[in-house]
């Protein structure tokens, strides 16, 4: 009897054993390092570090050691959190581990420490055991943890500041809240005592460019300081590496945006610095005036070709900040020959405009400053762009052409070789004005007017009729407003000498002979 009682009571002390043992280490998933690694990480953020500690190897570990493997999970816990953004569905997902890092063994990232980096492992005990944090992992997580235990304000916050949200505890926002008010203090008044200085600096010297670039660069510089100080005071807040890994692809987004608006920036001053070195010879005519506005016209094309090429790169390298976009990258380059099709069916007319643009500020049938006729109007090329071209016609009105109507359709340019211009005068006269006298009168009005370039006089009888004869006077100026003004100035003098010549003897008339002249004669004798 007593020998029953004995076994029944083994029995029963084995069932509860075994009972607190299955409550002590629940069934957890071990099977491949992507399951070991998402049940750590589950079981340390519900802050049951008796689970996550039976998914370390701590067979390197002392037997006094092993008994404070709660506290060594909550520390790596903690490293992890602070130095390596873990995503566990990268992890590979067979029980023999990836292929790469070999067998037995995953890899899931690098820890960088004071020392040296430091890998995290995972590694494969036994085919019935299952996946664990390697014990060297282990083994090296109090000299981690070290380097990341909190500091002197971490460690004083509240506890009802320490209650988390989207990522970061309430002490954190408060603090990054705090650190972006600083920052743009920082930034404005760094940046304005910057400018103040080179502003100063640059006043000194003749040139304009200096002074330009300063004022350029004064915005920009505000947010890359900014953003130095903003990243500098994020360390007193103890961020978690994911929540480090998202600010910083924001602030690199940033960085870039500003670095662009700074590149922007000089090519503007750059391109009006050239600009304005060509202003003087397109003042002074001649084929100097040609060449500068031909370097105005390449220069203006060119400062758009660039500006755009910086707002593209600086919006693909401010995407390729984000995991996703990058891989979309790949496959877009893979896929590049289809998409290719795609785009430029899509975009053709778009692109033919700019390569358009491109090729005409090389090419230049137009330049501003050309003097053209197109649409049948007579204009100025006030501003050509890599899409179209602005054309001022004599009214203040202004055309918006596209750019191919002047590769693809014939147009005048009265100034392609030369902005001097030879341009006509026609009278109709009687056919007795002698024409000496005419060619006379002539020499006398363009004797010393500012407007005519000494080139071109002539004066000769184009054409007759029954009653008069075409006389045309062919002049020569320096360019086309002048030319235009000059004969008004001759046409309005020639009238006025026609009018008072011999009491208008000269002027056309009508010949009437025989009867009619009697008729004619009486009735302006009734009159």
């Amino acid at each position: 009897m007593k020998l029953r009682v004995f076994f029944f009571s083994l029995l029963v002390s084995l069932l509860v054993a075994l009972s607190s043992a299955a409550a002590a280490e629940p069934d957890i998933d071990r099977s491949t390092p992507r399951r070991t690694m998402a049940a750590f990480l589950g079981a340390a953020f519900a802050q049951d570090y008796a689970s996550a500690a039976t998914l370390m190897d701590l067979s390197s570990l002392p037997a006094d050691a092993r008994r404070r493997a709660p506290e060594i999970a909550e520390q790596l816990h903690h490293v992890l959190e602070r130095k390596l953004r873990i995503e566990p569905e990268l992890l590979s997902d067979d029980p023999q581990g990836s292929a790469t890092d070999g067998s037995g063994i995953e890899r899931i990232g690098v820890v960088k420490s004071a020392d040296a980096d430091v890998p995290i492992t995972l590694r494969r005990i036994s085919k019935d055991r299952g996946w664990a944090i390697s014990a060297s992992t282990v083994a090296r997580v109090p000299r981690l943890y070290e380097e990341v235990a909190p500091g002197y304000l971490e460690s004083r916050v509240p506890a009802a500041l320490r209650v988390k949200a989207w990522g970061l505890a309430a002490w954190q926002w408060l603090g990054a809240l705090f650190a972006i008010v600083v920052a743009t203090i920082i930034g404005r008044a760094l940046a304005y005592v910057g400018t103040k200085i080179a502003a100063r600096l640059a006043r000194r010297t003749e040139a304009t460019w200096d002074d330009e670039l300063v004022i350029a660069l004064r915005r920009p510089s505000r947010f890359l300081i900014g953003v130095i100080a903003f990243n500098e005071l994020l360390e007193l807040l103890a961020l978690s590496a994911a929540a480090a890994h998202v600010i910083a692809r924001i602030l690199g987004m940033i960085t870039i945006g500003a670095v662009a608006w700074a590149a922007i920036g000089v090519v503007e001053v750059v391109s009006r610095g050239v600009e304005r070195s060509t202003i003087a010879a397109v003042d002074g005519g001649g084929d100097k005036a040609l060449r500068a506005r031909g370097i105005r016209t390449q220069v203006s094309v060119l400062r758009r070709v660039v500006n755009i090429a910086i707002g593209v790169l600086a919006v693909a390298l401010m995407l390729m900040q984000f995991e996703v976009v990058r891989t979309f990258g790949m496959s877009l380059l893979a896929s590049a020959g289809v998409a290719g099709v795609v785009l430029g069916f899509a975009a053709q007319r778009t692109i033919g405009s700019l390569i358009a643009g491109i090729q005409l500020s090389f090419t230049q049938p137009i330049r501003i400053g050309d003097v053209v006729i197109v649409e049948k109007e007579w204009g100025t090329i006030e501003e050509i762009t890599l899409t179209y071209v602005v054309v001022r016609v004599w009214d203040e009105r202004r055309l918006v052409i596209p750019m191919t109507r002047f590769l693809e359709q014939p147009f005048e340019n009265w100034t392609k070789v030369s902005p001097a211009l030879h341009g006509t005068v026609f009278f109709y006269v009687d056919w007795r004005l002698p024409i000496g006298d005419l060619r006379r009168e002539l020499d006398r009005i363009l004797e010393n007017h500012v407007l005519w370039d000494g080139r071109t006089k002539t004066v000769a009888v184009t054409n007759t009729t029954d009653r008069t004869i075409e006389v045309r006077v062919l002049v020569s100026a320096p360019n086309a407003s002048d030319l235009f003004a000059l004969r008004v100035d001759i046409r309005e003098r020639i009238v006025a000498w026609l009018r008072d010549l011999e009491g208008g003897k000269y002027l056309p008339r009508v010949r009437v002979e025989g009867d009619d002249a009697a008729r004619a004669a009486a009735a302006g004798a009734t009159d």
